[in-house]
């Protein structure tokens, strides 16, 4: 039964790690870095050069009101400012 289970542990890694391989970067020690990359420069984000971290907008409050009249505590990443609430879609 133990085989039977270090097999299918086996094949399931193998088929996690698939389209990924490691990164051919060294760290400060000299040890080859153990991310796992995508890239066909095989390099992670930490060793790629060209890497360009994706822009995020962050979240504000809406600028709604609510139908008291009180202000809107939804947030909202709209550039908008307004929440689903407070859109005209």
């Amino acid at each position: 039964m133990k085989k039977i289970t270090v097999s299918v542990a086996t094949l399931l890694i193998a088929g996690m790690s698939y389209g990924q391989t490691q990164c051919n970067g060294l760290t400060k020690d000299s040890v080859q870095c153990k991310n796992t990359t995508k890239t066909e420069v095989k390099l992670c984000y930490l060793h790629n050069p060209n890497y360009v971290k994706a822009v995020t907008t962050s979240a504000t409050v809406c600028g709604g009101t609510t139908k008291k009249g009180r202000d809107c505590k939804n947030k909202t990443k709209d550039s908008s400012g307004l929440c689903h609430n407070h859109r005209n879609d």
